[in-house]
């Protein structure tokens, strides 16, 4: 089982994250975005790369450091993991995760998907680059259409 301390060397934040966590914090700078199930080695890889540029929760400087969880974090029975929304990255509530725990969002990101108030929550890649494609208003006269444009500049999508 995989499992990463992730530590900020300036404030002295430190959190012990499972290999989902680690997946969706390389997904924030823009790893694994097609990958839905990567390995664990793969993971363990980019991890090693990639921790340098992750921005600290706490004091918002960039650089964090990875270690292997110790025993000692094996040892402690009152150890859970926290689970992040999927939508916001804050950790979703003890109370709410009691009550539904196959829950992955928060309350208030829930509260605004049922409202209607979310922005769109998937985006869409580049098939030939992997940069994020935006929906643009094409020129011309005449009915308003929209065109996908990759945002790479490869002229893919």
């Amino acid at each position: 089982m995989l499992r990463k301390v992730l530590e900020c060397r300036r404030c002295g934040y430190r959190t012990v994250c499972g290999r989902d966590d680690l997946v969706a914090r390389l997904r924030i700078v823009g790893q694994l975005r097609r990958d839905k199930d990567p390995d664990e080695s793969i993971v363990e890889a980019l991890l090693a790369e990639y921790t340098p540029l992750m921005t600290c929760p706490g004091c918002k400087e960039v650089g964090l450091k990875a270690n292997d969880a110790d025993d000692e974090w094996d040892d402690d029975g009152d150890w859970q993991a926290a689970v992040l929304c999927e939508i916001c990255r804050q950790p979703i509530d003890p109370e709410r995760l009691e009550f539904l725990p196959e829950t992955k969002r928060c309350t208030e990101c829930q509260h605004k998907s049922e409202t209607g108030t979310l922005p769109d929550e998937d985006p869409e890649f580049c098939s030939r680059c992997g940069a994020l494609v935006e929906l643009r208003v094409s020129r011309g006269s005449g009915i308003t259409r929209y065109k996908r444009f990759c945002t790479g500049g490869c002229r893919g999508v």
